[in-house]
């Protein structure tokens, strides 16, 4: 019993983070996600013009007022189409289903080894 409880608190402890993003690393991810349409395959996070520094004053303020990443996309892509993101925000449900899935399945084949044991 001990040891489920400690593989669940585990599994919370290193789920939190993903589950509740605070401003700066959503602003650190967005930046580093969008490029610079002045400067060739440079993300507006690593660029120098002043166009990037405007775009990054727009991301921060769109960050602050709570958009969501869905409006923050829709916004990029509507004004500069889908190749100013580097990571395309497709959700495919395999990407979220199979690691939990494996994870499941190793914390089950874990689980009856030890009751084995």
């Amino acid at each position: 019993m001990n040891k489920v409880l400690t593989i669940t608190l585990l599994i919370l402890l290193l789920a939190i983070p993903l589950i509740n993003e605070d401003r700066d690393s959503r602003y650190e991810n967005w930046s580093k996600n969008i490029l610079c349409p002045v400067c060739q395959g440079e993300n507006i996070s690593d660029s120098p013009s002043e166009y990037a520094e405007d775009m990054r004053m727009i991301l921060r303020e769109q960050i602050d007022s709570g958009l969501s990443d869905e409006e923050i996309y829709n916004y990029w892509v509507v004004r500069y189409g889908e190749r100013i993101i580097t990571n395309p925000q497709r959700t495919n449900i395999e990407m979220i289903v199979l690691p939990i899935l494996l994870i499941s399945l190793f914390i089950l084949a874990f689980i009856r080894s030890t009751k084995n044991e």
